[in-house]
C-alpha cells in the first residue's frame, strides 16, 4: 500500500492550531452552539443542539472530502483518478433543504421560521470553512451572523413598518354585492381589500381577503361593523388571521 494511501496516524493530529482535525472540530462545534444559543432563546426547534451538530458534522465532511484526494495522490498526479474536494461541500448545502424547509412555518398567514432557515445555511458554511482551514473568513462570517442575529434582530424589531397585512376569513350564506359591503366597512377603519377569493362550499360563499393597512385599526370595532353589515347576507363566520 503506497505511503498516501495510509489512514491518518495519531501524529496527523498535533501540529499548528489551523491544522489540527481536532481543533477544527472543536472549534466548529463552538461556533455552531453560539448561533444555535440565539436561536434557543427565541424558542425555536432549531436551536443549540440543531446548529451545533450542523456545524460540527459539516466541517468533518469538509476533512474527509480534503482527505480523500491524498488516498489517491499518485494516481491522480498521472491523471488516471481526478477527486473534486468541492464536491461534497456541494452535495452537503444541497441536503441542507430538507432542515431549511422544516423550520419554514405557515402560521395564520404569517411565515414563521426564515431567519432560522437562513442561519442553518450560514452554520453549514461556517463548518465547511473551517473544516477546510479557512478559519478568518470562517470566524468572519460567523461573528457576522451574530451581529445580524442579535443586534439587527432587536434593530427590526425597532422600526416601524408602514404597510401591514392581515388575512380575513368570511363565510357567508346568501349571494349579492358582498364584497362592496365588505369593502366599505374595513375603509371606515383605513382598511382595504389588496386581493381576495371567493369559493364555494355548498350553500355557503367563503370569501379570502388580504387586507392592508398602515395605522393599526381596532380590530374588534372593525368585526363589529362587519357583523352588522353582513348579518343580512347570512353571515356564519369572520375570523382573522
Amino acid at each position: 500500500m503506497p505511503l498516501a494511501a495510509l489512514p491518518p496516524s495519531l501524529t496527523d493530529w498535533v501540529g499548528p492550531l489551523d491544522t489540527v482535525p481536532l481543533f477544527r472540530l472543536v472549534l466548529a462545534a463552538l461556533l455552531g452552539a453560539a448561533i444555535g444559543w440565539e436561536r434557543e432563546r427565541h424558542g425555536r426547534a432549531a436551536g443549540l443542539r440543531t446548529h451545533m451538530l450542523l456545524c460540527l458534522g459539516c466541517t468533518l465532511m469538509m476533512l474527509v472530502s480534503l482527505y480523500v484526494p491524498l488516498l489517491f495522490m499518485k494516481n491522480s498526479a498521472q491523471g488516471v483518478l481526478r477527486v473534486d474536494p468541492g464536491r461534497v461541500a456541494a452535495g452537503a448545502l444541497s441536503g441542507l433543504g430538507f432542515l431549511g424547509a422544516g423550520a419554514i412555518l405557515v402560521m395564520g398567514g404569517k411565515i414563521r421560521g426564515l431567519t432560522t432557515a437562513a442561519s442553518i445555511w450560514v452554520t453549514a458554511a461556517v463548518g465547511l470553512a473551517v473544516g477546510a482551514g479557512y478559519l478568518f473568513p470562517a470566524m468572519v462570517t460567523w461573528l457576522l451572523a451574530i451581529i445580524a442575529l442579535l443586534l439587527v434582530g432587536n434593530l427590526e424589531k425597532r422600526m416601524e413598518l408602514k404597510d401591514r397585512f392581515v388575512r380575513l376569513r368570511i363565510d357567508l350564506g346568501g349571494e349579492g354585492r358582498n364584497l362592496d359591503v365588505i369593502r366599505a366597512a374595513l375603509a371606515a377603519h383605513g382598511m382595504d381589500v389588496i386581493d381576495y377569493t371567493v369559493n364555494r362550499e355548498g350553500q355557503t360563499s367563503v370569501y379570502e381577503l388580504t387586507v392592508h393597512y398602515e395605522v393599526t385599526p381596532d380590530f374588534e370595532a372593525a368585526t363589529g361593523d362587519l357583523t352588522q353589515a353582513l348579518a343580512a347576507e347570512g353571515l356564519s363566520k369572520l375570523r382573522w388571521r
